[in-house]
């Protein structure tokens, strides 16, 4: 525990006020969703919200703390270190945003109603949030600058979210209507499928 605690204190002072982005992130989320439920009556609204903001959000922090390695000269020095460390910092850090999705999906179940989430809805949202949690690190480690990586998975993201999966004939990862038949079902759970696969080949990889 003690060891947790330090590598938390140390994140927070490696990182700054970087480090609070996400939580602020989350607040405005919860801000978004109020709105949503209170001004539409598409109960996907505020779900919208969690897998298209909130989720992506998620895996930013082990972004920013790993982007310290593809600085000018630290990456030689600083590869030993988060060789050992990168499977603990997966864990600490999907169960600290973990916690805070599982509130933001509390919210929307308190505004929809607990029938809201169906099995193959909360089995898409965990492997939504697992997806998010890698992407990150496995788009950084292979361009190895982080204005690129954030600029790619923002794009693709804000793309998909306000297009609701419509503008671009591209993998769809997102669920923004009640599936109607197996296949709206089956691909993005394909799609997550491979982009967990391959970000865990590409990090694997990086860092063995």
């Amino acid at each position: 525990m003690n060891r947790l605690v330090h590598l938390f204190k140390f994140d927070i002072k490696l990182l700054g006020y970087l480090y609070s982005f996400p939580f602020v992130a989350y607040a405005l989320c919860i801000l978004l969703m109020l709105a949503f439920a209170s001004r539409s009556d598409a109960p996907f609204m505020p779900y919208i919200v969690v897998q298209g903001i909130a989720v992506p959000i998620a895996g930013w922090h082990l972004v920013f703390l790993y982007n310290s390695l593809y600085e000018e000269g630290a990456t030689e020095a600083l590869m030993f270190y988060y060789r050992k460390i990168i499977v603990i910092d997966f864990i600490r850090y999907a169960v600290l945003h973990g916690m805070f999705i599982f509130l933001l999906v509390g919210l929307t179940a308190w505004l929809n109603g607990v029938r809201f989430f169906t099995t193959p809805l909360i089995m898409h949202l965990i492997m939504l949030f697992i997806f998010y949690q890698m992407i990150g690190i496995a788009v950084l480690s292979a361009v190895q600058s982080l204005d690129i990586a954030l600029a790619i998975i923002a794009t693709y993201t804000f793309m998909e979210v306000a297009t609701q999966g419509t503008f671009m004939p591209w993998p769809h990862i997102f669920l923004f209507r009640e599936p109607v038949d197996t296949i709206s079902v089956f691909l993005p759970f394909f799609w997550l499928a491979i982009g967990i696969f391959l970000s865990a080949m590409q990090i694997w990889k990086k860092f063995k």
